[in-house]
């Protein structure tokens, strides 16, 4: 079949754009495709199983990038008005979300004290569960430290309001007295926006340093973030509508902490942490 296939992943790049996706998102797309359109063109049943015979990878990531294949499929049946097979992708394996304990937030939060822009970037990660994309895209339009809240513009460009603890309010204010003049509410030294790769490795760094054992990443700082809310009482409703979750199946994923309901998320995970005694 003779198919244009440089012309095809163009147009299916600027639909998962237009859909919403990030640009991590849409690169990581890209690259299984063209990976794939190596050595088949379409993807269907008998070319999906025989692209994975090859390979050998987990199978939760197997699982992945044939969703990512099966979507690639349903926007060729569109473009191209054919239709094919495709594979349903395997079972995962349940695992539980990696978090920081109380007591390794303390550690980690301690070792970082000293770089104040960097505290203030880890702690802002803790506790207020952002993405790393959202965090990097924070204005100093989007902050108000007298009502205490941020504007989030999260997936597909959904804007949600984000209370901020009076304790985390404060670390942002001492931050910003010599950067008041910044864009964004993060810039490196060069005054200019974080990429999420400079963050990822940022928190790597404090996490060897603090000799947390477990692999953690921003996203485990936002899985952090869920689980201590919980643990702290927060009701699974709360949490997602902080988080921005879509469903509340995705907060599900984290009440194997607890089920206990309360109100107030960002305060309680404050006092829970004990964030006003670590600056001090």
């Amino acid at each position: 079949m003779g198919l244009d296939k440089e012309k095809l992943k163009q147009e299916f790049s600027m639909y998962l754009i237009l859909k919403g996706y990030s640009p991590i998102t849409v690169k990581n797309y890209l690259y299984i495709i063209n990976e794939f359109l190596q050595q088949f063109d379409l993807p269907d049943a008998q070319s999906i199983q025989k692209f994975f015979l090859t390979k050998r990878i987990s199978k939760n990531t197997r699982a992945t990038q044939t969703l990512i294949l099966r979507s690639f499929a349903k926007f060729l049946k569109k473009q191209l008005k054919i239709d094919f097979e495709t594979p349903d992708p395997p079972k995962t394996s349940k695992t539980l979300p990696v978090f920081l304990t109380k007591e390794e937030v303390w550690r980690l939060l301690n070792v970082v004290k000293k770089n104040k822009r960097d505290f203030t970037i880890i702690a802002f990660l803790i506790y207020t569960g952002v993405r790393v994309g959202e965090l990097t895209n924070i204005k100093m339009e989007d902050i108000n430290l007298d009502d205490n809240y941020v504007r989030v513009k999260g997936k597909g460009d959904k804007e949600r309001f984000v209370p901020i603890s009076s304790e985390l309010s404060t670390i942002v204010k001492e931050y910003l007295g010599s950067h008041k003049d910044n864009t964004y509410l993060f810039e490196s030294n060069r005054r200019k926006k974080f990429s999420p790769l400079t963050i990822q490795l940022m928190v790597k760094k404090y996490a060897r340093k603090a000799d947390i054992q477990k692999k953690i990443t921003p996203h485990k700082l936002r899985h952090t973030f869920a689980t201590l809310a919980l643990e702290s009482g927060i009701s699974p409703v709360t949490i997602g509508e902080l988080l921005g979750h879509s469903s509340l199946n995705t907060t599900m994923k984290y009440t194997h902490v607890t089920n206990r309901l309360a109100v107030d998320a960002v305060k309680k995970i404050s006092e829970f942490t004990n964030l006003k005694e670590i600056t001090r």
